[in-house]
């Protein structure tokens, strides 16, 4: 019985160790979130960050990711918006609030 108990926690661990690629989805290409969290699910087929959408795409979803992780005071550090970058090309403008709208979604499902 005990050779049993201790064959299905084995199998049981692997399957957990197998499965967390499967919740625990990978960083896009040029991501690199460094000390800030980041949401585990939801990221797998963003733009990679070599493009200025992409660019534009990652900072927008920083800052949704620090405005609901902070709550107001999110409001109150600096955003991560590149102004200069936004007014030379619009690919930037419209990857900024794309990547706003999708990470919030991803975090905070219920916004009104």
């Amino acid at each position: 019985m005990k050779q049993i108990i201790n064959i299905l926690i084995i199998i049981i661990f692997f399957l957990f160790q197998s499965s967390c690629s499967a919740i625990w989805d990978p960083n896009p290409k040029g991501w690199n979130w460094g000390l800030r969290p980041r949401p585990a699910i939801g990221i797998r087929n963003f733009p990679p960050a070599d493009t200025e959408y992409g660019k534009g795409f990652k900072d927008g979803c920083i800052a949704a990711w620090g405005a609901i992780t902070k709550g107001v005071i999110g409001d109150a550090t600096k955003a991560q918006y590149n102004y200069d970058r936004m007014k030379r090309n619009p690919d930037y403008n419209t990857g900024w609030f794309d990547g706003l709208e999708q990470c919030t979604y991803i975090n905070d499902w219920d916004v009104v």
